[in-house]
């Protein structure tokens, strides 16, 4: 477990330093241009880079020893958010920089998923763990915005992209000093890193029970984020302050968290499998309301709860290691990672648009009817649910 602790904590330093120099970016971005539009793109440029990196560097879990991929990856991630601190940095350098780094995320998190089956033993400190790695992310959401918004206070927006770099390269110390040396876990190969990505991805969506649980994995946040993409149109039509959109934003994490510690800690896998497609719902069902155009405070309360159905993604980590076969399990675990990513971009971009043709009492509702279909028709299978419940 002490491997895993120094994965965590590496974890944690890196992603808060992320969202905090997202915070000071786009600001640093607005300063420069005066244009909405353009400090936007620093979110979008955020998502972006998980399709290409995912398809490209996806091998890289199976060609490359995980710990000096990761560590790797976060000292390039720290000398190249280094850059951005560089004064009279123009802004299409600043913006591909960020592009840059962005590309470097998929590949770490693909191969830092990928390893965790070997640091943690599948089946409970798996999902334990694999819980707490997503309950870092969503604190993240809750605390770092939040820090951001703080250290802007006190430095400059290059001063927090400053600690956003220390952050990386502390995080690569960490993991250098904390992590085993592993071999590779595929050993070399003969075929370029892009074409070998390609390949795996492609054996890994052509294997049927693997595809269907990447693809519940990703469809059900893509419409479940259709909430948060709206958050500050929905805030100005119930007459709030356009600030309200942040405590909008932190509902959701708020009950995945919950979710998350729950369902790890106090469910067995049997109940953790049997929970996937009822909890799913609960991530839906709470938006119907939104019809109504609750207030604040009910609002809030109905984001919560449908942040508490994320305790299916508890069932879903280990239905993915079930399904994939051994000699694909890494490369199915890399492009769980990134492509969860990747569509929750998607689905941003996707529910923005449809808020901005249909009224929000009809967009929400609508993101919610979408995900209970998809709840419905990627359910896992009664076979699958039988093989996994006698584990």
């Amino acid at each position: 477990m002490a491997e895993f602790r120094a994965i965590f904590a590496a974890n944690v330093v890196s992603m808060l330093g992320s969202v905090v120099a997202a915070v000071a970016l786009t600001v640093l971005v607005y300063q420069q241009t005066h244009s909405p539009a353009l400090a936007a793109s620093v979110m979008a440029l955020s998502f972006l880079p998980y399709l290409v990196g995912g398809v490209l560097f996806g091998a890289a879990a199976d060609r490359m020893p995980p710990r000096r991929v990761l560590v790797t990856c976060d000292l390039a991630s720290a000398c190249l958010v280094g850059c951005m601190v560089i004064p009279a940095m123009p802004l299409p350098a600043l913006l591909m920089l960020l592009f840059a780094t962005g590309l470097i995320s998929p590949l770490y998190q693909g191969v830092r998923s990928a390893v965790l089956p070997d640091v943690l033993t599948p089946g409970p400190s798996y999902i334990l763990g694999r819980s707490l790695m997503r309950m870092v992310a969503q604190v993240a959401q809750v605390a770092g915005y939040g820090a951001g918004g703080l250290l802007l206070a006190i430095f400059s927006p290059r001063g927090a992209l400053a600690a956003d770099a220390v952050s990386f390269a502390t995080s690569g110390l960490v993991l250098r000093a904390g992590m085993a040396r592993r071999p590779a876990a595929g050993g070399p190969r003969q075929r370029s890193m892009a074409r070998d990505s390609l390949a795996g991805l492609r054996a890994a969506l052509t294997h049927r029970p693997t595809r269907r649980v990447l693809l519940f994995s990703w469809l059900v946040p893509a419409c479940a984020v259709a909430p948060e993409a709206l958050a500050a149109p929905y805030a100005t039509h119930i007459g709030q302050p356009a600030r309200v959109a942040g405590f909008l934003l932190t509902a959701i994490p708020v009950g995945t968290i919950a979710a998350d510690v729950f369902a790890a800690r106090f469910l067995s896998t049997r109940l953790q499998r049997a929970a996937i497609v009822p909890a799913a719902l609960v991530s839906f069902v709470p938006l119907a309301g939104f019809a109504a155009s609750p207030g604040l405070g009910l609002a809030l309360t109905l984001l919560v709860v449908a942040g508490l159905g994320s305790a299916w993604a508890a069932g879903v980590d280990g239905a993915l290691l079930d399904a994939a076969p051994p000699d694909l399990r890494s490369r199915a675990l890399a492009l769980s990672s990134a492509g969860l990513m990747f569509t929750q971009g998607v689905g941003f971009a996707v529910w923005g648009v449809v808020g901005q043709y249909l009224p929000l009492p009809a967009a929400i509702p609508l993101a919610a009817a979408a995900g209970a279909a998809v709840v419905v028709a990627l359910r896992p299978s009664r076979s699958n649910a039988e093989t996994c419940g006698s584990e």
